[in-house]
């Protein structure tokens, strides 16, 4: 690539595209921690309580009690994003 291209050597890549990286001896390993955590800021899911599982085992589905109603709009939104 040097004979066709002018390239330069600015240190250990550490961002490419929106990815993390991070190099060891034999692995190279591409994490996205950092473009979730930018998601879940975006839409005020950082502040949010975590759970171990996708869902608690007393949770019911239960659409007669504290029904919130889900932006159809922003719900395509976050889902197009993690897609992406």
């Amino acid at each position: 690539m040097k004979t066709k291209f002018e390239t330069s050597m600015m240190g250990e890549l550490k961002f490419f595209l929106g990815l993390q990286m991070k190099r060891t001896t034999d692995k190279i390993f591409v994490q996205q921690i950092k473009y979730v955590k930018e998601l879940l800021r975006k839409f005020e899911l950082d502040k949010t309580k975590t759970m171990c599982t996708l869902m608690h085992p007393s949770t019911s589905m239960n659409l007669e009690k504290e029904s919130k109603s889900v932006d159809i709009t922003k719900y395509r939104h976050v889902i197009g994003l993690l897609l992406y």
